[in-house]
């Protein structure tokens, strides 16, 4: 190796760029060499709609270690994270086949609705006004409207279950 050779080794070295890794790979955690497919085969379970008990059971991975992973690797914890975002992904994508093939509106109705309750969820409103100083008739109006309103619910989910 000639000096010049040498001089820009060690210049490399001083700014971390080295062909020689510096760092080894970590022995345990998710990002260990041996753990390597077991975390793959997680994150696929995770991103096809899986649970993290029955990913980990398939994955062959214990649950208090995933947990526990989570907690020390932050990028772990995002990557668990995108995996059951892809899953959302997955199942919004079946439930919205299966609404186009059965021409179902009430699935999108139901679906915007739980997306943009804001705007798309079931609207219950509820009147008060007072006029007497004890409010006892009042009282007993809105647990009325109220009661009235949670069988009309009770009534529609019922109907929605047939």
């Amino acid at each position: 190796m000639t000096k010049n050779e040498r001089l820009k080794a060690m210049a490399a070295r001083e700014q971390g760029r080295t062909n020689r890794t510096s760092a080894r790979e970590p022995k345990h955690g998710p990002y260990a060499k041996k753990n390597k497919q077991k975390v793959e085969l997680l994150l696929s379970l995770l991103a096809e709609g899986h649970s993290i008990e029955a990913a980990s059971v398939g994955a062959n991975i214990p649950r208090r270690t995933i947990y526990d992973w989570i907690e020390a690797h932050e990028q772990f914890a995002d990557e668990l994270q995108d995996a059951k975002h892809a899953a959302e992904g997955h199942l919004l994508k079946s439930l919205l086949s299966v609404a186009a093939r059965k021409d179902d509106a009430q699935t999108y109705r139901w679906l915007l609705s739980k997306r943009r309750p804001d705007i798309y969820g079931d609207k219950q409103e509820l009147q008060v006004s007072s006029k007497v100083e004890n409010g006892v008739p009042e009282v007993l109006a809105m647990l009325e409207q109220t009661n009235h309103l949670v069988n009309e619910r009770a009534g529609s989910d019922s109907d929605e279950d047939a």
